[in-house]
């Protein structure tokens, strides 16, 4: 058996672009560090991981036959149980008075971002839409700081403010050996039945965080396949 619990906690000024890919999207005023300091993206703060491998006791009480077949049986598996990441919710706003047409989002101020319930009874409302400041049309704005009536400024939400979904997956393995004492002594025939996402528990993707996107909030992806079952035969000698 192995436990690992990770408690972890990532703060930075580059807080949404630290992803591997590195899409070199910066939102924010670039020239208020603390405008942009929140936490990473990538960063989990709890994580649990899970792994065992048990072999069941041989019988000893009948022939040798039957020992055998109901000998060399084992349980393994893996369980992972973690947190969401952390989310910043941007929009396109081509208004920008610095000429940035990524903004952060303009959130009302007092509104509650993240809605209550199960992920599955929040897939299509994660995130509280009517948080967003919009104009009379439903589009994502800005407010507007330029004399020429149009220019905006930065939205006042920050980095890393909303958790996304977390993820609770449990991988299984059955395997049984069978000795073939012709080809050796520790020569033995193997059957492995392996199911990567056991209970076929559904692990959701994080929710769109595009304020002017028609699907923001929503949730319309999974984060891993569901049930896989693999089936193995190996000979050792």
């Amino acid at each position: 058996f192995l436990a690992a619990y990770t408690f972890s906690r990532c703060l930075s000024t580059a807080g949404a672009n630290t992803g591997a890919a590195g899409d070199g999207v910066l939102p924010g005023n670039q020239l208020n560090p603390k405008a942009t300091y929140g936490r990473c993206d990538f960063n989990r703060e709890h994580r649990f991981v899970f792994s065992y491998v048990y072999e069941l006791p041989k019988p000893t009480r009948f022939n040798s036959f039957i020992n055998n077949v109901l000998g060399g049986w084992a349980l393994s598996g893996v369980t992972t149980i973690q947190s969401g990441q952390w989310l910043t919710l941007t929009g396109t706003n081509a208004n920008n008075v610095f000429g940035t047409d990524t903004d952060l989002a303009q959130i009302i101020p007092g509104c509650k971002l993240a809605t209550s319930g199960s992920t599955e009874h929040r897939l299509n409302s994660y995130l509280n839409a009517a948080c967003v400041m919009r104009n009379a049309a439903g589009a994502a704005i800005w407010p507007v700081v330029g004399d020429d009536g149009v220019a905006t400024a930065f939205g006042n939400s920050g980095v890393g403010i909303v958790k996304g979904t977390g993820q609770n997956n449990f991988d299984l393995s059955i395997l049984k050996q069978t000795p073939i004492r012709k080809l050796g002594e520790g020569a033995n025939v193997e059957f492995r039945a392996e199911f990567f996402n056991a209970f076929n528990h559904p692990q959701f993707s994080n929710p769109n965080t595009n304020v002017s996107a028609g699907t923001f909030g929503v949730i319309s992806n999974t984060a891993v396949n569901p049930r896989i079952i693999q089936l193995a035969l190996k000979l050792n000698f």
